[in-house]
């Protein structure tokens, strides 16, 4: 795997910086793991987008920054990862990284509870009813994300 990664094989090296994130089979190294999550999230592979900007929310062996998080979980969520839509609807939600907005976590979460992420349906139904007549406009921008993520998956 190791051979893989250091010859830019993006899932490799994704999974190089797992096995440093939790120590599985090497010392755990969390530099070490932002490192190999950052060569692979470069190369646009979402789940390392999304590995890369959980460790960047919580400053785990790399400097802490919402907006840089909020970056990477965009890239990944604009590739269809349903946890990346989800924590980009909740930093939404909660003003991280980015001026709080319901209108577009709804939205987030809208495409969010159509995959594996856990809780974003209730999610949804919460800020939902928190927008109120938005709604609509949330629903809208739900489908332009959706349109222009499927635009890119083509």
């Amino acid at each position: 795997m190791k051979t893989a990664a250091e010859n830019g094989d993006a899932r490799a090296q994704s999974a190089l910086g797992y096995a440093y994130d939790i120590g599985e089979g090497v010392t755990q190294s969390l530099e070490t793991a932002a490192y190999w999550y950052r060569q692979a999230a470069e190369q646009g592979y979402a789940n390392a987008q999304f590995n890369l900007a959980e460790m960047i929310r919580d400053g785990a062996g790399v400097t802490q920054s919402n907006e840089v998080a909020l970056e990477w979980y965009t890239k990944a969520a604009m590739q269809g990862h349903s946890k990346a839509q989800y924590n980009v609807a909740m930093m939404h939600v909660q003003g991280e990284g980015i001026a709080a907005d319901n209108v577009t976590a709804y939205a987030w979460l809208v495409l969010s509870a159509t995959g594996d992420a856990e809780g974003a349906d209730q999610a949804r139904d919460i800020v939902g009813k928190g927008i109120g007549d938005k709604i609509a406009e949330g629903d809208a921008l739900a489908e332009r994300l959706k349109t222009e993520i499927q635009t890119k998956a083509k």
